[in-house]
């Protein structure tokens, strides 16, 4: 048994070998070997390429006033930021930013905000359909302006249909 075990082949260095060999492995000329897509990048091409033909909404810039509107709700620099933003960049698209300049009680801005989330509706998620019904009939029974009681309750009217 003693001969047996020497001429026993060591896997361990037939592996080796295996896996320094020139020839394993190799594919034929022209081809490639695919390699694994990186998730992570193609995501990051994504939100890249997503953010270029956003234009101006897309920037830096925008992000950080847009977050600046959503800090500064409830303070005395909030109407100056939404001021800032919609000069900058127009009224925002989506629905948590609209309902919250709603609060502005500044008529132009909440006209503005009525009509933009009219023009949205749409395309909300139910729950969000069901905030901005909400918001709008508040607007509608207790707002100060008669314009914007008018206005919201015209455009409550107009998307329960």
């Amino acid at each position: 048994m003693g001969d047996y075990d020497d001429e026993k082949p060591d896997w361990r260095e037939l592996d080796r070998r295996k896996d320094k060999s020139r020839f394993y492995g190799r594919t034929e000329k022209g081809e490639q070997k695919e390699r694994p897509k990186d998730r992570w990048q193609e995501g990051r091409v994504k939100q890249a390429l997503d953010k270029l033909f956003m234009g101006k909404k897309g920037t830096i810039e925008h992000e950080k006033l847009y977050n600046k509107i959503h800090n500064s709700y409830g303070s005395e620099r909030f109407v100056p930021t939404v001021r800032k933003y919609m000069e900058k960049y127009g009224l925002p698209d989506d629905a948590s930013a609209l309902l919250l300049i709603l609060d502005t009680k500044e008529q132009d801005i909440v006209c503005g905000g009525i009509d933009k989330l009219k023009e949205i509706y749409k395309d909300l998620s139910k729950r969000q359909q069901e905030d901005v019904r909400r918001k709008l009939s508040i607007l509608a029974m207790a707002d100060r302006s008669v314009d914007v009681r008018n206005r919201a309750g015209e455009v409550l009217e107009a998307i329960k249909e």
